[in-house]
């Protein structure tokens, strides 16, 4: 039967719809966990008496262990399956995420922000691991947009909803309430989900037929993957050129997921529940449009071009779009400001996106997804991890955020090219 007139073509109409509905709200609490301290930052910084460049430094605490612990975690995706690792990892992040709220000092502030990186670390090469299991090929790329949209989704809801619980109860509580969420989800996690969906109870038994004979998901029974698949990764160009072009775009991401709240407010001069509601509906456009291009890009590609990895030219073109970004500073009012910010989270959602599905594309044995989206993901925050830090010592220094959001756009540019030449090649490993 052809995939397009089969019962479950369509992921909405199955019980794919409710794995995507985990991965989505893991991507979602992961991200308002995240966001938190960049509501909170001015609170904290006040409180603690922390100029820009140390307050800088506690925005990126988490992101260093994050990228650290990314190809680990994507070894032991590939290793223990999504299902244990995510129940460990959310439960570790969730208790960090609470005792931020009960930090005394910087060293106890750092010690929170970085175990908090080394949990959520596991979410997005797990989320990966399961749309090769569970989604067709000719819906990879929608999948992955709406499983990693919940990081759009995460800001645009939670900023507001964090800005609220800090003005009622503290910056402190707040911490502590959005931390329990996850003990909600992880319930749902773990009574319900299955690696292998030929063995999901719930599941009935022609969609589990219709995932067998269209995707290419490892049996159970193949050999696991072994530590030196991470340097035989590493020797492929296209290995580098994803990671890179990966990194430039997540510097400018992390720049605007930390410092966006306090630039509105210290800069543009908007209140805290203003700058928040702002920040949310920005995210909340590109949360929407993102998720569009990846099933545009489904559309727009055959399967024998996905091989080919032909949806590198949509990377880059929205990564030349997202370069606009080196105009913030010189717009004036808040609808203009408004625009740029929202194209530009638009752009770089969209090319995040595209690039996690290109990388899905390019891997050829299915069995080696997780450790390579470890290093995709590793590459993309190394780099964002000096986003927040360099961003706070350039405005120290100038006074301004024009050199920070230039720099920024310049990455931008310089990613777009990485990925044109270098992420052609089908990723073939032993």
């Amino acid at each position: 039967m052809e995939k397009g007139s089969h019962k479950y073509a369509s992921m909405w109409r199955g019980g794919r719809l409710w794995v995507m509905s985990m991965l989505f709200t893991a991507s979602l609490i992961n991200y308002i966990d995240r966001v938190s301290m960049s509501v909170a930052a001015p609170a904290v910084s006040k409180e603690f008496g922390w100029d820009p460049a140390t307050m800088g430094l506690v925005l990126s605490g988490f992101m260093w262990t994050y990228a650290l612990a990314l190809v680990p975690m994507g070894y032991l995706t590939d290793r223990w399956g999504a299902k244990k690792l995510n129940t460990f990892a959310l439960s570790f992040w969730s208790l960090a995420a609470m005792a931020t709220g009960g930090a005394f000092n910087l060293v106890s502030m750092m010690a929170s922000r970085l175990a908090l990186g080394a949990g959520e670390a596991a979410t997005m090469p797990s989320n990966s691991k399961v749309v090769r299991q569970w989604f067709t090929i000719h819906e990879r790329g929608f999948a992955t947009a709406l499983a990693r949209s919940g990081a759009e989704a995460g800001p645009a809801i939670g900023m507001p909803i964090i800005a609220w619980l800090l003005a009622e109860y503290g910056w402190r509580m707040s911490f502590v309430i959005t931390g329990a969420i996850g003990f909600i989800w992880l319930f749902f996690w773990i009574r319900f989900f299955n690696n292998d969906p030929q063995k999901c109870s719930w599941l009935s038994d022609e969609e589990r037929q219709y995932i067998k004979e269209n995707t290419d998901a490892p049996k159970e029974a193949e050999k696991p993957v072994d530590l030196g698949l991470i340097g035989r990764l590493l020797k492929t160009r296209t290995m580098w050129g994803l990671l890179l072009s990966q990194g430039c775009i997540m510097y400018t991401q992390y720049l605007i997921l930390t410092w966006l709240p306090t630039y509105l407010m210290n800069v543009r001069g908007m209140a805290l529940m203003k700058a928040s509601l702002f920040s949310s509906f920005a995210f909340v456009t590109a949360w929407v449009l993102g998720i569009a291009v990846g099933a545009i890009s489904d559309k727009l590609l055959t399967p024998e071009k996905v091989m080919q990895g032909q949806r590198r030219r949509m990377v880059v073109i929205f990564m030349c779009l997202a370069s606009i970004f080196v105009f913030t500073s010189f717009v004036e009012g808040a609808v203009a400001i408004f625009v740029i910010i929202t194209l530009v989270k638009t752009f770089l959602s969209s090319t995040i996106g595209l690039n996690m599905t290109l990388t899905n594309d390019l891997v050829a044995n299915p069995k080696h997804a997780g450790t390579a989206f470890g290093l995709l993901l590793l590459g993309g925050n190394l780099f964002g991890a000096f986003a927040p830090v360099v961003t706070g010592y350039l405005v120290k220094s100038t006074g301004n955020y024009e050199s920070a959001f230039l720099l920024a756009g310049l990455l931008i540019i310089i990613g777009a090219a990485i990925s044109f030449f270098m992420a052609r090649k089908p990723i073939v490993v032993d």
